[in-house]
Parts: C-alpha cells; structure tokens; sequence
C-alpha cells in the first residue's frame, strides 16, 4: 500500500482578543505498519516559535519538542500498534499580531511506514508547505497564506529531505 498524507487547512486562525493570526491545519496519514514506521516533522522559520529551535535551519521539532508537543500526541501513543493505522496531526501555526512583524514558516513532514512482513522496501511520505504572515505599522495582518508545497510519496530508495539535513533514524 502506498503512504501519502492528507492536507486540509482548517481556516485561519485570527484570535484579534488573543492578539494572534495563523492557521489551523491536519496533515492526516495512512500507515500499513504502525510498529516501525518513523516520523520526521522538519520545519525551517525566519522567527522561531520555540526556544530550541535556531532560526533560519532546518530542525526535525518530532526530536526536540515530540514530547511536549499535543501535535505528536497520537504518534507516541500508537508506536506499539501492529497494523494500518491513520493518524491526525492538528497544528496551530500562529505568530503575535504587532507592528511589522513577519514570518515565514516552513514544513517539510517525512513519514516511513513500518516494514512490512516480505521485506520490500518501505512506503514513505513528504508533505511541504510553507506559512507567509505579515502585519503591518499598526500590527494589522496584510498577508496571510498557507500553502501546500508538496505532497510525493513512493516506495523506492529513501523519501527526500532539504539540503543540508542530516537524517538520524
């Protein structure tokens, strides 16, 4: 069985009482073989959003934060599952409405199936996308876009990843 993600924007996420803009979105995922399968959620921002993530590299935020992070919730409590699974990653991506502030916010989501019983090689997934948000002098939103990049998957040799990632299973 093929692996591929599953986008769907949930709409923007202006919380003017919160202060914030964003987006709400659920990359849903299909696994033949959950026991096994390995999750690399990469993102790239211009204005990081959590303390160990440096600005500007690419850093797998499954590593640093999957234990503290709601996102990762359902693929930590699912690694010991045998059989095919789907799983939703909820994700709020929002930035602090203020004057001129900007971000860019990049995904690039690696996923590879368990093994199966033959053998073959693995099934795997790569969904990118990117979130431009922009405010103007008065902090109001004057840009506010999430988009699908990418959306591949195959089933020989290894799924891609940006340059200069070093991949650690």
């Amino acid at each position: 069985m093929s692996l591929q993600f599953h986008f769907e924007d949930l709409g923007a996420h202006r919380a003017v009482d919160e202060g914030r803009i964003g987006h709400r979105l659920r990359l849903r995922i299909l696994l033949g073989r959950r026991e096994g399968a390995r999750l690399h959620w990469i993102e790239r921002c211009d204005r990081p959003y959590d303390e160990d993530m440096p600005a500007d590299t690419w850093v797998d935020m499954f590593r640093i934060a999957g234990g503290r992070s709601a996102i990762f919730a359902q693929w930590l409590g699912t690694a010991t599952d045998e059989g095919r699974i789907e799983l939703d990653f909820d994700a709020s991506a929002t930035m602090r409405l203020a004057p001129d502030a900007q971000r860019t916010l990049e995904w690039w989501v690696v996923a590879v199936d368990g093994e199966d019983e033959d053998g073959d090689e693995r099934a795997w997934a790569v969904w990118r996308g990117e979130q431009h948000l922009l405010c103007d002098g008065q902090g109001q939103a004057i840009e506010h876009r999430l988009v699908q990049i990418d959306n591949l998957h195959g089933r020989e040799g290894d799924p891609p990843y940006p340059d200069g990632f070093l991949v650690s299973t």
